[in-house]
């Protein structure tokens, strides 16, 4: 289980999409071309399956699904 500030590992091939837009709205922006990690900020969105993640001083949507908790 996630919580917010969690150190996570974004694997290769994830989708990942705007926060800025709503819900219904989602526009993937690029796919992972390599590993990334990444700090939770929020795992209560509208949508169950997604949690947004900081990734280089941006903000972005990722499927919590994909993503591995590092150290835990």
């Amino acid at each position: 289980m996630l919580i917010n500030g969690d150190l996570i590992r974004i694997p290769q091939g994830t989708v990942i999409m705007a926060s800025e837009n709503k819900v219904e709205e989602i526009v993937p922006l690029a796919v992972a071309t390599k590993p990334r990690m990444g700090i939770v900020i929020e795992t209560k969105i509208v949508d169950d399956g997604l949690i947004k993640v900081l990734l280089d001083d941006e903000i972005f949507l990722v499927d919590k699904r994909v993503v591995q908790l590092v150290g835990g």
